[in-house]
């Protein structure tokens, strides 16, 4: 039975289409595509599982779909679908979702993954016709790609692909459903690349309510078009386009929510082609064409293949050296620099692992920790920040569990003090996991030692080290750290005219921080739509002091300059980091407010 099963087609062909995944994911090889005028972006994408609406062959016709999918996005230049369906099941489990998945969940997922984007897909219809030579298979796959900050559709396609009659050869229905299933997912992939997602840059805000953008009818811009706004890689509004010229056009603003302004970018929302309602499917007849001996259906040859390969998977399981030689954990940034991750299902949600230990710049296995989590719920919140050892005027004592040697039957309890140190010096950090294995041996009745009991035995292992994390604890600007304008949050807040700060009279200003290399600045009304906002550029600056580029400075004016904004108040704050961090986080500082002083002048 098994090597019937084996050597059956719909076998090999399922074995192709997963060996060449596999490949694609590791190597994607660039699919030729007509030379375009601008280069176009890489989008990472989560590929979730489709939902087969089709009524045929349920959840197995479906995932056949997906593989192909994958396979042809895999093949293009313009999409990286590295994120494997286990990482994808994994989110899932931790984030508690299960399909189908609403837009709001998609958005969810698409963030924990870190993923651009993410594809769903729906076997909309199965149709089987003719006999004989002359039978056909087709079958219908809707795919949309969601934006994951907004969850709106940027791009999707509803093809139809056909298998092909080829005389003297009488096919299965399993080889023409497969066949067609690949050419559907052929042409979708194909339509997807030959559309181009219009993308823009907001130039200046015209009026209250109108921006314009940068890019025109040229470039795939169309009146009525409807737009989100982003602001690195924030979701902040929606825009619609009115006026269209070739290199440029204007939009107006459908919806704010952090007040748009230059530099956002915009990217189109994807009308998708609508499928009428669900398509009926010809149910896969149950007696054979005249003439003809009928094979067992596609879910029948499915089924036993997946069930094939489960038993092997299960057989490679009970054989698999596994725990003993635990891999190293993977670790990650959080929402501030000095935020470390990990994934805390790893190592059977902690089951037999005594604590985690945080390692700062020496990786040996000598090495001492300079901060240990033992606490489970701890353990399985997935992180810890390393903020606290710094900026203290005293040393850290940690206590941590010491092996002699890696593996080990004992462990030791030892403190080690971890050195006072200022704010601002950069460290590398990695992670590793000391965890215990139980194994029983049975007893021999010959063993006088242990007359013929059975014997259990405990050591103690630490995984390798994790990847490296750059980090760097660094304190927020606070408002004692300002400058100029000076601000108490206990009185009234200063008032700056707009024409001291168009001539340099006055300019915002404030102390370096230990650590921070770079620096931007964000201004907005304190009341929601009674001013501007406005973020400066990146500022590059060791110290002593930073403060706004002159250029800098006249644009916030420009931005101020408008006679509604008079007598307004406004609050403003620093953000900065240091560039080598290997997260991208930012340090938020403390808010400072002024008010926009006198009657500015109104500009033509």
């Amino acid at each position: 039975m098994l090597e019937h099963l084996l050597r059956s087609r719909i076998t090999r062909i399922v074995c192709h289409i997963t060996i060449l995944a596999l490949l694609c994911t590791l190597a994607p090889l660039p699919l030729a595509t007509r030379a375009s005028a601008q280069l176009m972006p890489t989008y990472s994408v989560a590929v979730v599982d489709f939902i087969n609406e089709s009524g045929v062959q349920g959840e197995l016709l479906a995932r056949l779909a997906t593989d192909a999918v994958v396979v042809e996005m895999a093949k293009t230049n313009r999409y990286d679908v590295s994120i494997t369906r286990a990482m994808i099941k994994a989110e899932m489990e931790k984030l508690g979702l299960h399909p189908p998945l609403s837009k709001l969940e998609l958005v969810r997922l698409g963030e924990a993954l870190n993923a651009d984007a993410v594809l769903e897909g729906y076997v909309k219809a199965v149709q089987l016709t003719g006999s004989g030579e002359t039978r056909r298979a087709a079958v219908t796959l809707a795919v949309q790609l969601r934006d994951q900050a907004s969850g709106e559709i940027i791009n999707g396609a509803v093809q139809t692909g056909t298998s092909s009659a080829r005389m003297g050869y009488v096919p299965d229905d399993d080889s023409l459903i497969v066949e067609a299933v690949n050419n559907a997912a052929f042409l979708c992939v194909k339509t997807m690349i030959d559309y181009i997602i219009p993308e823009a840059t907001v130039m200046m805000n015209i009026k209250e309510n109108h921006v314009m953008l940068n890019r025109g009818s040229r470039d795939g811009i169309k009146p009525g078009m409807r737009m989100i706004v982003l602001r690195r890689g924030e979701i902040i509004g929606y825009v619609e386009v009115q006026r269209v010229s070739a290199i440029d056009s204007d939009a107006r603003i459908i919806k704010s929510m952090r007040g748009i302004q230059p530099e956002d970018k915009v990217r189109a929302i994807f009308d998708m082609p609508v499928v009428s309602g669900k398509t009926e499917s010809e149910t896969i007849p149950s007696g054979a064409p005249s003439g003809v001996k009928r094979k067992s259906n596609t879910l029948s040859k499915i089924g036993r293949f997946v069930l094939a390969a489960g038993i092997i998977f299960g057989i490679g399981q009970i054989f698999r050296p596994g725990r003993g030689s635990e891999p190293a954990p993977t670790i990650g940034t959080g929402e501030s620099p000095t935020v470390i991750t990990w994934d805390p299902k790893k190592y059977g949600h902690g089951q037999n692992v005594l604590e985690y230990q945080i390692l700062r710049d020496d990786f040996t296995d000598t090495a001492a920790p300079v901060k240990v989590i033992r606490d489970p719920s701890a353990i399985d919140m997935g992180w810890t920040d390393v903020y606290s050892l710094y900026g203290t005027a005293t040393a850290t004592n940690v206590t941590y569990y010491r092996l002699a040697s890696n593996p080990a039957t004992s462990y030791t309890e030892v403190t080690a003090t971890v050195p006072a140190e200022p704010y601002g010096i950069t460290h590398k950090y990695q992670v590793r996991v000391l965890y215990s294995l139980t194994t029983t041996t049975p007893g021999s009745s010959s063993d006088q030692q242990t007359g013929g009991q059975q014997t259990t035995t405990t050591r103690y292992y630490y995984t390798p080290v994790s990847n490296i994390i750059t980090a760097t604890a660094i304190e927020p600007v606070r408002y004692t750290d300002i400058i100029s304008p000076a601000y108490d949050p206990n009185a009234a807040p200063p008032e700056i005219l707009v024409t001291d700060l168009q001539n340099g009279t006055i300019n915002f200003e404030w102390k370096r921080k230990d650590g921070a290399d770079v620096y931007y600045m964000v201004v907005e009304p304190v009341v929601p739509g009674t001013g501007p906002t406005w973020q400066s550029p990146y500022i590059y600056e060791t110290g002593p002091t930073v403060s706004l580029p002159a250029n800098a400075r006249i644009e916030l004016a420009n931005v101020l300059s408008n006679s509604a904004y008079a007598d307004k108040t406004m609050r403003w704050r620093v953000y900065c980091r240091h560039q080598e961090d290997t997260s991208p986080a930012w340090v938020k500082g403390q808010e400072a407010r002024f008010v926009i002083g006198g009657t500015p002048p109104i500009f033509p």
